[in-house]
């Protein structure tokens, strides 16, 4: 997978999910899998785009 496929994920996290802690734990369980399709994943760029700051 590559980031521009990470972007359309985070982007359904953050558009669809309007709970805060929902997004947080949609996106934390998916890391695992993400680092698994990509050495390059970047955990703390992924949760900034999913979860937001």
């Amino acid at each position: 997978m590559s980031r521009k496929h990470f972007i359309v994920i985070a982007g359904a996290i953050r558009n669809n999910l309007s709970d805060r802690a929902l997004r947080q734990a949609v996106a934390t369980a998916l890391i695992p899998a993400l680092m698994g399709r990509n050495p390059n994943f970047n955990v703390k760029r992924f949760l900034a785009a999913a979860v937001g700051e």
